[in-house]
C-alpha cells in the first residue's frame, strides 16, 4: 500500500469513526433523494427545493380548504360554551326517556321533588335514578359515543386551523372570511411557512379517513337547523388530505426546508372518553344538591330545636373553638375545627338548662325526695354534678385555644409557615385534631349524663301516675314546694332533655 493510499485510508476510517464531512455529505444526499421522491410525487406543484420556496399551488390548497370549511369554523368559533358540543353527542345518543330521566335529575326537579316528598325517600329514588341511567351507558353505546367525539375533534381542530393567517403570507390583501373576488398568490420562502406547516399535517392528518361521517353531520345539522358543510363536500375534502397524506408530500416537503432528512411531526390526538366524565359530573351535581337540601333541612330543624329550647334567651357563645379559623385551615389542607356548634349548644345547655331547671328540680326531688332506695337517684346525682364539672374544663378547654396562649398561640405561629413547611402543617393539624376529640369527649360523656338524667325523670313521671308512687315516698310532700304540679313540672324538664339530645344529634356530622 502506498503512503498516499495509506493516508486516504486512515483519513476514511477517522472520519467514520469521529464524523466529519461524511455526514454533511450523507445528510446532502438524503435530501437529493428526498427531493427526486417528491418530484415524482402528484403534489410536486407545492414546493421548489432550489429555491426553497412554498409555490402558489400550496397557497391555493389552502384557500379551497379555507372557503370550504369557513362555516365550521365560523360555528366553533360562536359557541360560547365549548362543552356544548360534547353534551350535544351525548343527548342526540340516547332515546328520550333517557333524556327525561337525566333532565329529572336537574337541580330545579330535585329541588321541586323536595317539596312533595321526604328528603331519605328523596335521596333513595334520585340514586335509583342515577343508577338507571349509568346503566343504560353501556360498553358498545359509550365506544359509539366517545368515536363520534374523536370525530368532532378532529373536525374542530381541522376547521379552526388558522387558514387565514397562512394565506397572508400568500397574498397581504387578503380579507377574512371574503371569498367574493379571486385571490393572487405569489411564492413565499419555505422558512416562514414551516411551522405552519407543521401545524397543519399535525391537524389535517389526525382526521379518521375512513370514519363514517353521516351521524355526526345529522347532530350538527340539528344543532345549526342548516348543515355548516355538506357532507358531500366534507367527504371530498378528506379524501384529498388522504391522498396528501399517502402521498408524503408535505412530509417530504418539511425534510427539505429543515435540511433534516429525519424531521418528522406529531399528529394530534385527541381524548375521546366524554361519556363516564359526563355522568361523574351529573352524579356530583345531583350529591351536591341532595347535600344542600339536607344542609337547609337540618339548619332549620337545628333553628327550631335551639327555639323551642332556649327560646328568645342569647346564648354565651364560645370564644376560640369556632369556624372563624376553618376557612384559613381548609384552603391549607388542614382539618377544620368540626364540633363547634354542638359544644357551643353543650356549654348554652348547662348554663340555661342543668345551672337553672335542673338544678332547681335537683334540689326539690333528688335532695328533699325520700327515695326508697338511693341507687334508683344514684345516676341522676352522678350525672348533675359531672355536667357542672365539666362545664369549667370546657371552659378552660375554649380559653387554651386563644391566639394569645397555649395552643391557640402555637396555632397561629406555625399558620405562616405552612405554605413551606410541611412539619408546621403537620403540627397544627395534629393540635386541631386533638382539640376536636377533646370537644367530641365533652360533648359524647355530657351527653350521656343528660341521657341518665332524662331516663329517671321519664321514670319518676311514670310511677306518679300510679295510684302508690313506689320510687319517692313523699311525693305529695314534695307538691307544696313546687308551683306547678309536680308530675307537670318533670315533664317539663323531661322535654328539655328531649330536646337537648336531639339537637346534639342534628348538630353533629354525619
Amino acid at each position: 500500500m502506498s503512503e498516499k493510499s495509506s493516508g486516504s485510508f486512515f483519513s476514511n476510517l477517522i472520519s467514520s469513526l469521529f464524523g466529519g464531512n461524511n455526514a454533511d455529505a450523507d445528510k446532502k444526499r438524503q435530501l437529493k433523494n428526498i427531493s427526486k421522491k417528491y418530484s415524482k410525487s402528484k403534489y410536486n406543484k407545492f414546493y421548489k427545493y432550489s429555491g426553497n420556496e412554498i409555490l402558489p399551488a400550496l397557497g391555493k390548497l389552502f384557500y379551497d380548504l379555507y372557503k370550504a370549511i369557513y362555516p365550521v369554523q365560523t360555528m366553533f368559533h360562536a359557541a360560547q360554551n365549548p362543552n356544548v358540543f360534547k353534551s350535544l353527542l351525548i343527548h342526540f345518543s340516547i332515546p328520550e326517556d333517557i333524556q327525561n330521566l337525566e333532565d329529572s335529575l336537574s337541580e330545579q326537579k330535585i329541588t321541586e321533588m323536595s317539596t312533595k316528598i321526604p328528603l331519605d325517600q328523596l335521596k333513595q329514588q334520585v340514586n335509583e335514578r342515577i343508577s338507571t341511567y349509568s346503566d343504560y351507558f353501556t360498553l358498545e353505546r359509550i365506544t359509539e359515543i366517545d368515536n363520534l367525539n374523536k370525530q368532532l375533534s378532529a373536525l374542530q381542530a381541522f376547521s379552526t386551523y388558522d387558514f387565514y393567517f397562512v394565506l397572508k403570507k400568500f397574498d397581504k390583501t387578503l380579507h377574512e372570511g371574503d371569498f367574493s373576488t379571486t385571490p393572487h398568490f405569489e411564492k413565499v420562502n419555505a422558512e416562514y411557512l414551516l411551522e405552519d406547516i407543521k401545524d397543519f399535517i399535525s391537524v389535517a392528518y389526525a382526521i379518521p379517513f375512513d370514519a363514517d361521517w353521516t351521524t355526526l353531520f345529522k347532530i350538527l345539522k340539528a344543532y345549526k337547523t342548516v348543515e355548516p358543510i355538506s357532507i358531500g363536500l366534507w367527504k371530498r375534502i378528506v379524501s384529498k388530505l388522504q391522498s396528501i397524506r399517502l402521498s408524503e408530500s408535505l412530509d417530504l416537503i418539511i425534510k427539505m426546508i429543515s435540511a433534516e432528512p429525519s424531521t418528522t411531526v406529531d399528529v394530534a390526538s385527541y381524548s375521546s372518553n366524554i361519556v363516564e366524565p359526563y355522568i361523574e359530573k351529573i352524579k356530583n351535581e345531583t350529591e351536591n344538591c341532595l347535600y344542600n337540601l339536607l344542609s337547609k333541612e337540618r339548619d332549620n330543624k337545628t333553628n327550631n330545636l335551639v327555639q323551642q329550647l332556649f327560646g328568645d334567651t342569647e346564648l354565651v357563645p364560645l370564644r376560640n373553638y369556632t369556624t372563624v379559623l376553618n376557612s384559613t385551615l381548609e384552603r391549607k389542607g388542614i382539618t377544620p375545627y368540626t364540633y363547634t356548634q354542638a359544644l357551643s349548644y353543650l356549654k348554652g345547655f348547662i348554663i340555661e338548662v342543668v345551672k337553672k331547671d335542673i338544678h332547681e328540680y335537683y334540689d326539690l326531688v333528688i335532695v328533699r325526695g325520700q327515695w326508697e332506695s338511693q341507687s334508683l337517684c344514684a345516676p341522676f346525682n352522678d350525672g348533675y354534678n359531672h355536667l357542672l364539672s365539666q362545664f369549667d374544663l370546657i371552659s378552660s378547654f375554649d380559653a387554651s385555644l386563644a391566639e394569645d396562649v397555649g395552643i391557640g398561640l402555637k396555632i397561629k405561629t406555625l399558620l405562616p409557615k405552612t405554605e413551606r413547611d410541611n412539619s408546621a402543617k403537620n403540627i397544627i393539624n395534629r393540635l386541631v385534631t386533638e382539640a376536636n376529640e377533646r370537644a367530641y369527649g365533652f360533648i359524647s360523656d355530657c351527653t350521656k349524663d343528660v341521657i341518665e338524667i332524662g331516663k329517671i325523670i321519664k321514670n319518676i313521671v311514670e310511677d306518679s301516675a300510679k295510684s302508690k308512687p313506689t320510687m319517692i315516698s313523699n311525693w305529695k310532700d314534695l307538691e307544696h314546694y313546687c308551683e306547678v304540679p309536680l308530675r307537670d313540672y318533670s315533664i317539663s324538664i323531661y322535654k328539655k332533655i328531649y330536646l337537648f339530645t336531639n339537637l346534639i344529634k342534628t348538630c353533629l356530622p354525619n
